[in-house]
C-alpha cells in the first residue's frame, strides 16, 4: 500500500494549520475591526469588570495596570519575534521545496511558540488573581471566563 495519499493528506492538513495560524495572528495583531472603527480598549473592559463585578479598589487596579503594562510589553516583543521567525520559516520552506519534513519542522516550531504564548497569558491571569482578596477570589474564579469570552469577541 502506498503512502502517497497519506502524505498528501498530511500536507493539506499542515497547510491548513499554517494558514489558520497566520490568519489568527493577523486578526489578533490587527487593531481595526474591518469597518474602520477601533476595537474597544480591552484594558478598559478588564478594569470595569474588576472594579464592578469583583470589587477591586484603586490600589488593586493600579497593581493590575502595572501587571498589564508589563505583560503587554512582553507579549509585543514575543509577537515581533514570531513575525520575524515566520518570515524566516517561510523562506526556509521555499528553499527546501516545501518538503514534508520542512513543513513538519515549521509546525513543531509554531506549536512550541503557541504553547509559550498560552503559558504567558495564563500566568498573567494567575498574577491578576493573586491580587484578589479572599472574598474576591470566588467571584473572580466564577466570572472571569465569561469576561474573557466577551473580550475575545
Amino acid at each position: 500500500m502506498s503512502n502517497t495519499p497519506k502524505s498528501k493528506l498530511y500536507l493539506i492538513i499542515i497547510g491548513l494549520l499554517l494558514l489558520s495560524n497566520g490568519a489568527l495572528l493577523f486578526l489578533f495583531l490587527n487593531k481595526d475591526d474591518g469597518r474602520g472603527r477601533k476595537r474597544e480598549d480591552r484594558r478598559a473592559k478588564m478594569t470595569t469588570f474588576l472594579k464592578i463585578q469583583i470589587g477591586f479598589n484603586d490600589v488593586q487596579l493600579q497593581q493590575v495596570n502595572l501587571l498589564s503594562t508589563q505583560h503587554k510589553e512582553k507579549m509585543k516583543a514575543d509577537f515581533d519575534s514570531i513575525k520575524n521567525n515566520k518570515q524566516q520559516q517561510l523562506k526556509e520552506l521555499g528553499i527546501k521545496g516545501f518538503s514534508d519534513s520542512a513543513i513538519l519542522q515549521v509546525v513543531v516550531k509554531n506549536a512550541a511558540q503557541q504553547k509559550i504564548m498560552d503559558q504567558q497569558m495564563l500566568t498573567h491571569f494567575a498574577a491578576v488573581r493573586k491580587i484578589c482578596t479572599a472574598e474576591q477570589l470566588p467571584k473572580f474564579d466564577s466570572l472571569f471566563y465569561k469576561v474573557w469570552e466577551r473580550m475575545k469577541k
